[in-house]
C-alpha cells in the first residue's frame, strides 16, 4: 500500500504535464513561424555580438595600459599564488615588461623573473623601499637653506584605527651631497649612496620605478616581492594612448560588418516572408489555384495570405461568371438570330409559300423583340455592375411607388391570364432610386407571370418593420415556386428553369437585376425558403428607412 501512494499521487499532474508540454510545443512553433520572433532574435544577436566586440576591444586597449604600465596592483592579482610560493604565475603577460625578486624572511632570493634583476635588486635594498600597503614608507621633501639644498626624509605610518592619521616615526636631513646632517633616521650612518636615495624616492633608474610587497604565505612564510616597473612618461604614455586609438578603429568595421550581417538577415527574413505571396501569385497566374503554400507564411502574414486568396478565388470566380455570362449571352442570341436568319433567307429566296408568310413574319418580329429585350436586359444589368455607377438615392413614398409600378405591371399580369393583388396602403419612407426601385418591382412582377401557368395570383405588399428599422416589399405568387436546384442560385444572371435557355424562357437576368438595384440602394433581397400557403413563391425586399 505504501508504495503504490507515490505512483497514484502522481497519476493527477501526467495531464497537467502534458498540458504543459503541449504549450510550450506550440509557443516554440509559434516563434519559428513569428517574423516578428525571428526579427527579435537577429536584433538581440546583433546587440549581442556588438556589446562582445566591443567589451573585447575595451578589455584589449586596458591591457595595452596595464602591460605598458604594470603595476603592484597586477601583481596582487596573483596573490592566491603566491601565497602557494606558485611563482609561474608571474610570467604572465601583463607583467613581460616588469622586473620582480622575491626574498624571503631570511633575505634569500627565492625567484628573479630575470638574471638581470637577480644582479639588481638585494635583500640588503629591502629596507630603502617604500611598502606598497603603506605599513612604512617613506616620503621625500626638498627644500632649499642659506647653506644650499636640502632633502627631508620622513619615515611614516598610517594610524592602524581610521587608515588616514600619518604618523611619523624616525626622520632624517641631508644636504645636496647626501650627507646625513640632522635626525635619527638610519643611524650610525653619515651619508646615503645614490642608489639608497633613489630607492628611497620610489626610482630605481631613469627608467623604472620600485616598490615593495611583504605578504605571508599560506605556511606562515614570510615574503618580499620587489617590482621593477617602467616609469610612466610623456612619450610612453602618448605612444600607448596611439595604440589604443588605433584597437578602438577595429570597432569601426566590426560595426560595419555586424549591421551589414544583421540588415541582410533581416532583408533576407523579409523576402522569405513574401515567398510564399510571391509563390501563390505565380500559381494564380498559371491557374494552379489548388497549390498551398499557406504552411510557409509566418504567423503575423497569415490574415493577409487568407486575405489575398479569397480574393485571388473571388476573381476566379468572377472569370468565371463572366465566361459563363458571355457564353450565356451567346446561345440566348444565336438561337432567335438563327430563327430571324434562317426565315428573312426563306423570303429572300422565295421558298416560304403564301399562306405561312404571316407566321414566318409574326415569329421574325417575335424574335426580333426577344433578342432586343435580352440586349436592353444586359445593357442595364452591365450598367449597374460597373464600379463608376452611382445611384440618385432621394427620400421617397415605397408604398406610393409599390401601387405605382403595380398598376402599370396589371395589363401585362392580366393578359397573362393572372391577378395581381396590392397591399400598400400608408406611407413608409426610404432612400431610394425611383428608376432602379421602378425596374426592380417590375422584375420581379414580371418574373411570377413569366414562367408560371395561367390563372396563378401574384400579391405585391408593402410593411413597416419598426423592430429592425427597414421598409419590407413582398411579391408572392401561387405559383410552382422555385426549385429546389434553382432556389439558391435564383439571383445569379442567366439562371431560368428552362436548361435548354430557349429564347422563350426569359433571359435570366431579371432577378439579377433586381438583386443589384436592391444592393445599390443598401437593401436586401432573398427567397423565403419556407413559404406559407397558398403561395408558392415569396421574394423579400428589405430597403433601410428614410
Amino acid at each position: 500500500m505504501d508504495k503504490q501512494k507515490p505512483q497514484e499521487n502522481a497519476a493527477p499532474f501526467r495531464p497537467g504535464l502534458s498540458r504543459m508540454r503541449g504549450a510550450l510545443a506550440n509557443a516554440g512553433r509559434a516563434v519559428r513561424t513569428s517574423l516578428a520572433a525571428r526579427c527579435l532574435a537577429v536584433v538581440v544577436a546583433y546587440a549581442l555580438v556588438l556589446t562582445a566586440a566591443m567589451a573585447v576591444l575595451g578589455r584589449a586597449g586596458d591591457a595595452l595600459f596595464t602591460n605598458a604600465f604594470p603595476s603592484m596592483d597586477t601583481v596582487i592579482e596573483y596573490d592566491d599564488a603566491l601565497k602557494q610560493d606558485d611563482f609561474a604565475a608571474l610570467q604572465s603577460p601583463e607583467l613581460h615588461n616588469s622586473q620582480i625578486i622575491v626574498f624571503d624572511a631570511d633575505g634569500a632570493r627565492l625567484y628573479a623573473s630575470s638574471e638581470k634583476v637577480a644582479t639588481w635588486v638585494f635583500a640588503s635594498d629591502l629596507s630603502f623601499i617604500s611598502d606598497y600597503d603603506e605599513s612604512t614608507f617613506y616620503e621625500v621633501f626638498q627644500e632649499y637653506a642659506e647653506d644650499g639644498l636640502r632633502y627631508r626624509i620622513l619615515w611614516c605610518v598610517y594610524d592602524d584605527q581610521d587608515g588616514s592619521s600619518k604618523t611619523v616615526i624616525s626622520w632624517c636631513e641631508l644636504d645636496e651631497g647626501l650627507h646625513i646632517v640632522a635626525g635619527d633616521l638610519f643611524p650610525g650612518r653619515s651619508a646615503l649612496t645614490q642608489r639608497e636615495f633613489d630607492l628611497i624616492k620610489g626610482v630605481y633608474d631613469a627608467q623604472l620605478s620600485v616598490e615593495r610587497y611583504d605578504y605571508v604565505t599560506d605556511v606562515g612564510d614570510f615574503r618580499s616581492l620587489v617590482l621593477l616597473a617602467p616609469l610612466v612618461s610623456g612619450a610612453r604614455y602618448q605612444s600607448v594612448l596611439d595604440s589604443a586609438g588605433r584597437l578602438a578603429l577595429l570597432g569601426v568595421p566590426i560595426v560595419l560588418v555586424v549591421t551589414a550581417a544583421a540588415a541582410w538577415a533581416l532583408v533576407r527574413m523579409a523576402r522569405r516572408a513574401a515567398r510564399p505571396l510571391d509563390d501563390a501569385i505565380d500559381a494564380y497566374r498559371r491557374g494552379d489555384e489548388d497549390a498551398s503554400t499557406r504552411s510557409r507564411v509566418p504567423s503575423e502574414l497569415v490574415h493577409t495570405y487568407d486575405n489575398f486568396t479569397a480574393l485571388m478565388d473571388e476573381l476566379r470566380a468572377s472569370r468565371l461568371e463572366r465566361q459563363r455570362i458571355i457564353a450565356d449571352v451567346s446561345h440566348d442570341l444565336k438561337t432567335p438570330l438563327t430563327v430571324i436568319r434562317g426565315y428573312a433567307q426563306a423570303f429572300c429566296e422565295g421558298l416560304v409559300p403564301p399562306e405561312k408568310q404571316e407566321a414566318y413574319h409574326r415569329a421574325i418580329a417575335e424574335r426580333a423583340v426577344a433578342a432586343s429585350e435580352l440586349i436592353d436586359a444586359l445593357s442595364s444589368y452591365a450598367q449597374m455592375e460597373h464600379p463608376s455607377f452611382e445611384p440618385e438615392l432621394v427620400r421617397r413614398d415605397v408604398a406610393a411607388l409599390v401601387r405605382s409600378v403595380a398598376s402599370s405591371a396589371e395589363p401585362a399580369v392580366e393578359q397573362a391570364g393572372d391577378t395581381l393583388e396590392v397591399d400598400a396602403s400608408g406611407e413608409a419612407s426610404a432612400l431610394i432610386d425611383d428608376q432602379l426601385f421602378r425596374r426592380m418591382l417590375a422584375n420581379l412582377i414580371d418574373n411570377a407571370w413569366a414562367h408560371n401557368d395561367a390563372g396563378i395570383r401574384i400579391r405585391v405588399s408593402c410593411c413597416i418593420d419598426d423592430v429592425r428599422g427597414v421598409v419590407v416589399v413582398t411579391v408572392a405568387d401561387t405559383g410552382k415556386g422555385f426549385p429546389p436546384e434553382l432556389a439558391a442560385r435564383a439571383f445569379e444572371p442567366f439562371v431560368t428553369e428552362n436548361v435548354a435557355r430557349a429564347a422563350e424562357g426569359g433571359t435570366g437576368l431579371g432577378l439579377s437585376i433586381a438583386r443589384r438595384a436592391v444592393e445599390l440602394m443598401a437593401g436586401s433581397i432573398r427567397v423565403d425558403e419556407h413559404p406559407a400557403a397558398p403561395w408558392g413563391a415569396v421574394l423579400v425586399v428589405e430597403l433601410p428607412r428614410a
